[in-house]
Protein backbone atom coordinates (compact mmCIF):
# COMPACT_ATOMS: atom_id res chain seq x y z
CA UNK A 1 0.00 0.00 0.00
CA UNK A 2 1.41 3.42 -0.69
CA UNK A 3 2.03 5.73 2.23
CA UNK A 4 -0.43 8.07 0.55
CA UNK A 5 -3.01 5.30 0.60
CA UNK A 6 -2.79 4.71 4.32
CA UNK A 7 -5.85 5.20 6.68
CA UNK A 8 -5.61 8.23 8.71
CA UNK A 9 -4.42 7.49 12.15
CA UNK A 10 -6.78 6.73 14.53
CA UNK A 11 -6.79 9.21 17.65
CA UNK A 12 -5.69 7.60 21.16
CA UNK A 13 -8.81 7.41 23.15
CA UNK A 14 -6.31 6.61 26.12
CA UNK A 15 -5.98 10.46 25.87
CA UNK A 16 -9.61 11.30 27.22
CA UNK A 17 -8.83 9.13 30.32
CA UNK A 18 -7.64 12.11 31.85
CA UNK A 19 -10.56 14.02 31.19
CA UNK A 20 -12.66 11.06 32.35
CA UNK A 21 -11.38 10.81 35.54
CA UNK A 22 -10.97 14.83 36.35
CA UNK A 23 -15.04 15.03 35.26
CA UNK A 24 -15.82 12.01 37.64
CA UNK A 25 -13.57 13.92 40.48
CA UNK A 26 -15.34 16.94 39.63
CA UNK A 27 -18.92 15.48 39.83
CA UNK A 28 -17.95 14.01 43.50
CA UNK A 29 -16.63 16.91 44.80
CA UNK A 30 -20.18 18.44 44.09
CA UNK A 31 -21.76 16.20 45.42
CA UNK A 32 -19.54 16.20 49.18
CA UNK A 33 -19.66 19.49 49.31
CA UNK A 34 -22.04 22.08 47.32
CA UNK A 35 -22.03 25.19 47.45
CA UNK A 36 -18.20 25.25 49.04
CA UNK A 37 -17.93 25.48 53.12
CA UNK A 38 -17.77 28.97 54.45
CA UNK A 39 -15.57 29.80 57.37
CA UNK A 40 -15.48 33.43 58.55
CA UNK A 41 -13.07 34.47 56.34
CA UNK A 42 -15.31 33.37 53.04
CA UNK A 43 -18.02 34.94 54.97
CA UNK A 44 -16.18 37.93 54.99
CA UNK A 45 -14.97 38.32 51.66
CA UNK A 46 -18.95 37.40 50.64
CA UNK A 47 -20.02 40.55 52.74
CA UNK A 48 -17.35 42.94 51.08
CA UNK A 49 -18.44 41.26 47.46
CA UNK A 50 -21.90 42.20 48.61
CA UNK A 51 -21.28 45.89 49.52
CA UNK A 52 -18.11 47.98 48.87
CA UNK A 53 -14.30 46.58 49.44
CA UNK A 54 -13.26 47.83 52.69
CA UNK A 55 -9.79 46.08 53.44
CA UNK A 56 -7.30 43.77 51.92
CA UNK A 57 -7.60 41.48 54.91
CA UNK A 58 -9.62 39.33 52.33
CA UNK A 59 -8.70 39.13 48.85
CA UNK A 60 -9.48 41.84 46.74
CA UNK A 61 -9.10 39.61 43.51
CA UNK A 62 -11.54 37.13 45.34
CA UNK A 63 -14.22 39.57 45.81
CA UNK A 64 -13.69 41.57 42.54
CA UNK A 65 -14.71 37.49 41.34
CA UNK A 66 -17.35 37.45 43.35
CA UNK A 67 -19.25 40.24 42.72
CA UNK A 68 -19.10 39.20 39.20
CA UNK A 69 -20.55 35.89 39.69
CA UNK A 70 -23.08 36.97 42.35
CA UNK A 71 -24.97 38.70 39.49
CA UNK A 72 -25.80 35.30 38.17
CA UNK A 73 -26.00 33.27 41.43
CA UNK A 74 -26.23 34.28 44.83
CA UNK A 75 -23.59 32.38 47.39
CA UNK A 76 -20.35 31.01 47.02
CA UNK A 77 -21.46 28.41 44.69
CA UNK A 78 -20.11 29.77 41.56
CA UNK A 79 -16.55 30.46 43.03
CA UNK A 80 -16.58 27.30 44.68
CA UNK A 81 -17.06 25.42 41.43
CA UNK A 82 -14.78 27.89 40.02
CA UNK A 83 -12.02 26.75 41.86
CA UNK A 84 -12.74 22.85 41.40
CA UNK A 85 -12.50 23.40 37.87
CA UNK A 86 -9.78 25.36 37.43
CA UNK A 87 -8.27 22.06 39.94
CA UNK A 88 -9.28 19.15 38.00
CA UNK A 89 -8.83 20.75 34.50
CA UNK A 90 -5.55 21.53 36.09
CA UNK A 91 -4.54 17.85 36.97
CA UNK A 92 -6.04 16.51 33.57
CA UNK A 93 -3.97 19.10 31.64
CA UNK A 94 -0.93 17.88 33.61
CA UNK A 95 -1.38 14.10 32.98
CA UNK A 96 -2.16 14.92 29.37
CA UNK A 97 1.04 16.84 28.68
CA UNK A 98 3.37 14.18 29.67
CA UNK A 99 5.15 11.34 27.36
CA UNK A 100 4.05 8.77 30.65
CA UNK A 101 1.78 5.35 30.20
CA UNK A 102 -2.24 5.05 30.82
CA UNK A 103 -1.14 4.22 34.59
CA UNK A 104 1.11 6.91 34.93
CA UNK A 105 -1.49 9.12 33.91
CA UNK A 106 -4.08 7.83 36.09
CA UNK A 107 -1.83 8.06 38.95
CA UNK A 108 -1.10 11.85 37.97
CA UNK A 109 -5.35 12.56 38.39
CA UNK A 110 -5.16 9.95 41.48
CA UNK A 111 -3.09 12.21 43.55
CA UNK A 112 -6.39 14.88 43.69
CA UNK A 113 -8.01 12.44 45.95
CA UNK A 114 -5.29 12.82 48.48
CA UNK A 115 -7.22 13.40 51.80
CA UNK A 116 -5.71 16.30 52.68
CA UNK A 117 -6.38 18.06 49.19
CA UNK A 118 -10.06 16.31 49.26
CA UNK A 119 -10.63 18.37 52.69
CA UNK A 120 -9.49 21.57 52.08
CA UNK A 121 -11.15 21.22 48.44
CA UNK A 122 -14.54 21.52 49.80
CA UNK A 123 -13.49 24.91 50.97
CA UNK A 124 -14.48 28.52 49.59
CA UNK A 125 -10.86 29.68 50.26
CA UNK A 126 -8.16 31.91 48.80
CA UNK A 127 -6.24 28.82 49.98
CA UNK A 128 -8.22 26.52 47.42
CA UNK A 129 -7.94 29.39 44.72
CA UNK A 130 -4.29 29.73 44.42
CA UNK A 131 -4.12 25.99 44.65
CA UNK A 132 -6.35 25.32 41.52
CA UNK A 133 -4.54 28.41 39.51
CA UNK A 134 -1.02 26.86 39.89
CA UNK A 135 -2.44 23.75 39.31
CA UNK A 136 -3.87 25.05 36.44
CA UNK A 137 -1.09 27.12 35.27
CA UNK A 138 1.40 23.92 35.21
CA UNK A 139 -1.42 21.64 33.47
CA UNK A 140 -1.02 24.74 30.56
CA UNK A 141 2.58 24.86 30.33
CA UNK A 142 3.10 20.87 30.09
CA UNK A 143 0.89 21.26 27.06
CA UNK A 144 2.90 23.95 25.59
CA UNK A 145 5.19 21.90 26.62
CA UNK A 146 4.25 18.96 24.66
CA UNK A 147 4.09 21.19 21.41
CA UNK A 148 0.36 23.61 21.95
CA UNK A 149 2.07 26.77 22.35
CA UNK A 150 -0.98 28.60 22.21
CA UNK A 151 -1.38 27.36 26.33
CA UNK A 152 0.96 29.46 27.14
CA UNK A 153 -1.04 32.58 26.90
CA UNK A 154 -4.08 31.88 29.03
CA UNK A 155 -1.70 30.59 31.90
CA UNK A 156 -1.04 34.37 31.84
CA UNK A 157 -4.28 35.18 34.08
CA UNK A 158 -4.72 32.12 35.48
CA UNK A 159 -1.26 32.90 36.88
CA UNK A 160 -2.85 36.31 38.13
CA UNK A 161 -5.51 34.64 39.93
CA UNK A 162 -3.52 32.94 41.72
CA UNK A 163 -1.29 35.61 42.81
CA UNK A 164 -4.01 37.80 44.16
CA UNK A 165 -4.90 34.85 45.96
CA UNK A 166 -2.73 35.35 48.61
CA UNK A 167 0.22 38.15 49.67
CA UNK A 168 2.89 35.43 49.47
CA UNK A 169 1.65 33.27 46.56
CA UNK A 170 4.85 34.99 44.29
CA UNK A 171 6.93 32.69 45.75
CA UNK A 172 4.75 29.26 44.65
CA UNK A 173 4.64 31.77 41.21
CA UNK A 174 8.14 32.87 40.38
CA UNK A 175 9.57 28.57 39.37
CA UNK A 176 6.44 28.56 37.17
CA UNK A 177 6.61 31.95 35.27
CA UNK A 178 10.31 31.03 35.11
CA UNK A 179 9.32 27.79 32.75
CA UNK A 180 7.33 30.50 31.28
CA UNK A 181 9.80 32.22 30.09
CA UNK A 182 11.60 29.14 29.37
CA UNK A 183 9.03 28.06 26.96
CA UNK A 184 8.31 31.12 25.32
CA UNK A 185 12.04 31.57 24.17
CA UNK A 186 13.13 27.82 22.79
CA UNK A 187 15.82 29.13 21.33
CA UNK A 188 16.84 32.04 23.83
CA UNK A 189 19.42 32.43 26.11
CA UNK A 190 19.66 32.51 29.64
CA UNK A 191 19.74 36.58 29.71
CA UNK A 192 16.63 36.83 27.42
CA UNK A 193 14.62 34.31 29.80
CA UNK A 194 15.33 35.06 32.69
CA UNK A 195 14.38 38.87 31.34
CA UNK A 196 11.31 37.46 30.45
CA UNK A 197 10.53 35.83 33.49
CA UNK A 198 11.47 39.02 35.84
CA UNK A 199 9.19 41.46 33.00
CA UNK A 200 6.47 38.52 33.68
CA UNK A 201 6.46 38.60 37.07
CA UNK A 202 6.62 42.23 37.98
CA UNK A 203 3.86 42.68 35.45
CA UNK A 204 1.28 40.39 36.84
CA UNK A 205 2.20 41.60 40.36
CA UNK A 206 1.26 45.14 38.92
CA UNK A 207 -1.96 44.12 38.39
CA UNK A 208 -2.07 42.70 41.41
CA UNK A 209 -1.25 45.73 43.55
CA UNK A 210 -3.52 47.92 41.07
CA UNK A 211 -6.90 45.80 41.80
CA UNK A 212 -6.00 45.47 45.79
CA UNK A 213 -5.97 49.27 45.39
CA UNK A 214 -9.92 48.76 45.02
CA UNK A 215 -9.85 48.48 49.09
CA UNK A 216 -9.97 51.48 51.06
CA UNK A 217 -7.80 50.81 53.29
CA UNK A 218 -4.93 48.30 53.11
CA UNK A 219 -3.73 46.25 56.39
CA UNK A 220 -0.72 45.03 57.78
CA UNK A 221 -1.20 40.99 58.40
CA UNK A 222 2.75 41.54 60.11
CA UNK A 223 1.02 42.55 63.81
CA UNK A 224 -0.83 39.21 64.51
CA UNK A 225 2.62 37.96 64.55
CA UNK A 226 4.43 40.25 66.30
CA UNK A 227 1.74 39.81 69.10
CA UNK A 228 1.91 36.03 68.80
CA UNK A 229 5.83 36.07 69.19
CA UNK A 230 6.01 38.48 71.87
CA UNK A 231 3.78 36.84 73.73
CA UNK A 232 5.54 33.65 73.59
CA UNK A 233 8.86 35.62 74.45
CA UNK A 234 7.11 37.13 77.32
CA UNK A 235 6.01 33.70 78.87
CA UNK A 236 9.73 32.83 78.64
CA UNK A 237 11.11 36.19 79.71
CA UNK A 238 8.43 36.41 82.75
CA UNK A 239 7.56 39.91 82.16
CA UNK A 240 5.11 41.09 79.33
CA UNK A 241 7.06 42.56 76.48
CA UNK A 242 3.69 43.45 74.35
CA UNK A 243 3.49 47.44 74.65
CA UNK A 244 1.06 49.06 76.71
CA UNK A 245 -0.74 50.38 74.35
CA UNK A 246 -1.77 47.00 72.71
CA UNK A 247 -3.21 44.93 75.88
CA UNK A 248 -5.26 45.69 78.65
CA UNK A 249 -3.77 46.95 81.75
CA UNK A 250 -4.62 43.97 83.79
CA UNK A 251 -2.52 41.43 81.90
CA UNK A 252 -0.27 39.44 83.29
CA UNK A 253 2.26 36.63 82.60
CA UNK A 254 0.28 33.75 84.03
CA UNK A 255 -2.45 34.83 81.90
CA UNK A 256 -0.48 34.87 78.67
CA UNK A 257 0.68 31.22 79.84
CA UNK A 258 -2.95 30.49 80.21
CA UNK A 259 -4.32 31.56 77.21
CA UNK A 260 -1.34 30.84 74.55
CA UNK A 261 -1.31 27.58 72.04
CA UNK A 262 1.53 26.79 69.95
CA UNK A 263 -0.98 26.08 66.86
CA UNK A 264 -2.44 29.80 67.35
CA UNK A 265 -2.26 33.43 68.19
CA UNK A 266 -6.25 33.18 68.25
CA UNK A 267 -6.28 31.42 71.10
CA UNK A 268 -4.67 34.12 73.05
CA UNK A 269 -6.54 36.91 70.81
CA UNK A 270 -9.80 35.51 71.68
CA UNK A 271 -9.76 34.16 75.48
CA UNK A 272 -7.65 36.62 77.52
CA UNK A 273 -9.83 38.46 80.03
CA UNK A 274 -7.66 42.08 80.12
CA UNK A 275 -7.91 42.75 76.47
CA UNK A 276 -5.22 42.68 73.60
CA UNK A 277 -5.40 44.91 70.70
CA UNK A 278 -7.12 43.07 67.81
CA UNK A 279 -3.60 43.15 65.43
CA UNK A 280 -6.10 43.51 62.10
CA UNK A 281 -7.67 46.56 63.48
CA UNK A 282 -6.76 50.39 62.42
CA UNK A 283 -3.48 51.16 64.02
CA UNK A 284 -1.55 54.54 64.01
CA UNK A 285 1.83 54.39 62.31
CA UNK A 286 3.45 55.43 65.56
CA UNK A 287 1.66 52.25 67.50
CA UNK A 288 2.83 50.34 64.52
CA UNK A 289 6.71 51.30 64.46
CA UNK A 290 6.63 50.93 68.49
CA UNK A 291 5.27 47.27 68.03
CA UNK A 292 7.93 46.64 64.97
CA UNK A 293 10.18 47.86 67.47
CA UNK A 294 8.68 46.28 70.70
CA UNK A 295 9.40 42.77 68.78
CA UNK A 296 12.35 43.38 66.93
CA UNK A 297 14.14 44.01 70.20
CA UNK A 298 12.50 41.14 71.77
CA UNK A 299 13.98 38.47 69.05
CA UNK A 300 17.39 40.27 69.49
CA UNK A 301 17.66 40.38 73.09
CA UNK A 302 16.17 36.29 73.33
CA UNK A 303 16.89 34.64 69.98
CA UNK A 304 17.33 31.23 71.46
CA UNK A 305 13.66 31.77 73.32
CA UNK A 306 12.23 32.72 70.05
CA UNK A 307 13.53 30.04 67.98
CA UNK A 308 12.44 28.19 70.34
CA UNK A 309 8.84 29.32 70.11
CA UNK A 310 9.47 29.42 66.42
CA UNK A 311 10.24 25.27 66.40
CA UNK A 312 7.43 24.90 68.44
CA UNK A 313 4.74 26.68 66.00
CA UNK A 314 6.14 24.72 62.82
CA UNK A 315 6.04 21.78 64.87
CA UNK A 316 2.31 22.21 65.20
CA UNK A 317 1.72 23.66 61.39
CA UNK A 318 3.88 20.62 59.53
CA UNK A 319 3.51 17.72 61.89
CA UNK A 320 0.66 15.62 63.13
CA UNK A 321 -2.02 17.57 65.69
CA UNK A 322 -3.24 15.86 68.45
CA UNK A 323 -7.12 15.43 68.62
CA UNK A 324 -7.82 18.32 71.47
CA UNK A 325 -6.68 20.23 68.85
CA UNK A 326 -9.24 22.40 67.14
CA UNK A 327 -10.90 20.29 63.69
CA UNK A 328 -10.68 24.10 62.12
CA UNK A 329 -7.21 23.71 61.56
CA UNK A 330 -7.87 21.44 59.13
CA UNK A 331 -11.76 22.13 57.73
CA UNK A 332 -14.80 24.05 58.88
CA UNK A 333 -17.63 22.28 58.36
CA UNK A 334 -20.44 24.60 58.58
CA UNK A 335 -21.58 27.87 56.94
CA UNK A 336 -20.44 30.63 58.86
CA UNK A 337 -22.52 33.81 58.55
CA UNK A 338 -21.64 37.23 58.66
CA UNK A 339 -23.92 40.41 59.20
CA UNK A 340 -26.42 41.18 56.74
CA UNK A 341 -25.08 37.91 54.61
CA UNK A 342 -27.77 35.62 52.85
CA UNK A 343 -27.88 32.37 54.72
CA UNK A 344 -26.30 29.74 52.46
CA UNK A 345 -28.13 26.24 53.23
CA UNK A 346 -25.04 23.42 54.42
CA UNK A 347 -24.58 20.19 52.42
CA UNK A 348 -25.98 17.43 54.70
CA UNK A 349 -26.32 14.86 52.54
CA UNK A 350 -25.29 11.43 53.82
CA UNK A 351 -21.80 11.29 51.59
CA UNK A 352 -20.62 14.14 53.03
CA UNK A 353 -21.63 13.20 56.86
CA UNK A 354 -19.96 9.90 56.19
CA UNK A 355 -16.77 11.92 54.81
CA UNK A 356 -16.77 14.34 57.41
CA UNK A 357 -16.66 11.33 60.05
CA UNK A 358 -13.72 9.43 58.36
CA UNK A 359 -11.74 13.12 58.38
CA UNK A 360 -12.53 13.11 62.13
CA UNK A 361 -11.12 9.86 63.03
CA UNK A 362 -8.46 10.20 61.19
CA UNK A 363 -7.14 13.60 61.86
CA UNK A 364 -4.74 13.21 64.31
CA UNK A 365 -2.53 10.86 62.23
CA UNK A 366 0.01 11.51 59.51
CA UNK A 367 -2.56 11.68 56.58
CA UNK A 368 -3.62 15.10 57.12
CA UNK A 369 0.08 15.93 58.76
CA UNK A 370 2.26 17.98 56.25
CA UNK A 371 5.70 16.48 56.78
CA UNK A 372 4.79 12.94 55.31
CA UNK A 373 3.89 15.17 51.90
CA UNK A 374 7.09 16.94 51.74
CA UNK A 375 9.20 14.62 52.30
CA UNK A 376 7.89 12.04 49.48
CA UNK A 377 9.28 15.36 47.44
CA UNK A 378 12.05 15.53 48.87
CA UNK A 379 12.88 11.83 48.72
CA UNK A 380 12.10 12.30 44.76
CA UNK A 381 14.04 15.53 44.09
CA UNK A 382 17.42 13.31 43.20
CA UNK A 383 15.30 11.17 40.71
CA UNK A 384 14.24 14.29 39.17
CA UNK A 385 17.15 15.67 38.77
CA UNK A 386 19.12 12.30 37.11
CA UNK A 387 16.22 12.49 34.89
CA UNK A 388 15.61 15.99 34.35
CA UNK A 389 16.32 15.15 30.66
CA UNK A 390 12.85 14.05 29.93
CA UNK A 391 9.54 15.95 30.27
CA UNK A 392 7.91 14.45 33.04
CA UNK A 393 10.92 14.84 35.47
CA UNK A 394 11.24 18.46 34.70
CA UNK A 395 7.81 19.41 35.21
CA UNK A 396 8.49 17.27 38.66
CA UNK A 397 11.18 20.06 39.33
CA UNK A 398 9.48 22.59 38.70
CA UNK A 399 6.54 21.48 41.09
CA UNK A 400 9.36 20.38 43.60
CA UNK A 401 11.15 24.26 42.93
CA UNK A 402 7.26 26.00 43.38
CA UNK A 403 6.46 23.41 46.54
CA UNK A 404 9.76 24.49 48.74
CA UNK A 405 9.71 27.94 47.59
CA UNK A 406 6.45 28.73 49.17
CA UNK A 407 6.37 26.46 51.87
CA UNK A 408 10.09 27.74 53.13
CA UNK A 409 9.58 30.75 54.91
CA UNK A 410 6.35 29.05 57.34
CA UNK A 411 8.61 28.30 60.28
CA UNK A 412 9.42 32.36 60.48
CA UNK A 413 6.35 33.81 59.03
CA UNK A 414 3.29 31.11 59.96
CA UNK A 415 0.56 32.89 62.55
CA UNK A 416 -0.99 29.05 63.49
CA UNK A 417 -1.01 25.84 62.43
CA UNK A 418 -3.67 25.80 59.53
CA UNK A 419 -3.24 23.16 57.17
CA UNK A 420 -4.89 25.73 54.27
CA UNK A 421 -1.34 27.20 54.10
CA UNK A 422 0.54 24.11 52.99
CA UNK A 423 -1.61 22.58 50.61
CA UNK A 424 -0.17 23.62 47.39
CA UNK A 425 3.07 22.49 48.74
CA UNK A 426 1.52 19.11 49.73
CA UNK A 427 0.03 18.24 46.46
CA UNK A 428 3.21 19.49 44.45
CA UNK A 429 5.05 17.32 46.14
CA UNK A 430 3.07 13.93 45.62
CA UNK A 431 2.02 15.22 41.87
CA UNK A 432 6.65 15.98 41.70
CA UNK A 433 6.88 12.58 43.00
CA UNK A 434 4.78 10.73 40.16
CA UNK A 435 5.92 12.60 37.49
CA UNK A 436 9.87 11.95 38.79
CA UNK A 437 9.03 7.87 39.05
CA UNK A 438 7.52 8.07 35.54
CA UNK A 439 10.26 9.55 33.65
CA UNK A 440 12.66 7.57 31.55
CA UNK A 441 16.23 7.53 32.16
CA UNK A 442 18.01 9.75 29.53
CA UNK A 443 21.24 8.28 28.29
CA UNK A 444 24.30 10.50 29.24
CA UNK A 445 25.86 12.27 26.29
CA UNK A 446 29.30 11.94 25.69
CA UNK A 447 29.44 15.17 25.71
CA UNK A 448 27.15 18.51 26.74
CA UNK A 449 27.70 21.60 26.48
CA UNK A 450 27.76 24.06 29.20
CA UNK A 451 24.94 24.98 31.09
CA UNK A 452 22.46 21.93 32.19
CA UNK A 453 19.28 21.65 30.68
CA UNK A 454 16.25 21.22 32.27
CA UNK A 455 13.58 20.16 29.62
CA UNK A 456 13.56 17.81 27.34
CA UNK A 457 11.63 18.83 23.82
CA UNK A 458 11.08 15.05 22.63
CA UNK A 459 7.03 15.26 20.84
CA UNK A 460 7.11 18.77 21.15
CA UNK A 461 6.36 19.66 17.57
CA UNK A 462 7.50 19.53 14.19
CA UNK A 463 11.12 20.87 13.97
CA UNK A 464 11.67 20.17 17.73
CA UNK A 465 15.64 19.38 18.46
CA UNK A 466 16.21 16.23 20.47
CA UNK A 467 17.27 19.33 24.04
CA UNK A 468 16.69 22.22 24.86
CA UNK A 469 19.79 23.64 26.34
CA UNK A 470 21.61 26.91 27.43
Amino acid sequence: MRPDAMPPARPDRRAYLPWLLAALGLAIDCALYWPGQMSFDSAYAWWQARGETVTDVASPTLIALWRITDRLYTGPGPVFALHLAMFWAGLALLAGGQRIGTGWRVALVACGALPIVLVLRGHVWTDVGMLGALLLACGLLAQAHAGRRAALWPALPVLLYALGMRHNAVLAVAPIVAVWAWLAWPGGGPVRRIGTGLLVLAALLAVVAAINRQARSHVPLWPILAQGDLAALSIARGEVLLPAFSVGPGLSVAELAEVSRPWSVTAMLQNNRSGIRDPLGEWPADDLRALREAWFAAIATDPGAYLAHRWRVTRALFGTQPRDWPQTLLYVDAQIGYRDNPPVAPNDGAAHRALMRWVEAWRPTAVFAIWPHLLIGLAAAPLAWRRRADRPAGAALCLLASAWLYALPYPLLAPSAELRYLGWSCLASVLAAVLALAARPAARPAHRPHGAYLFDARGAGPGASTTMTE
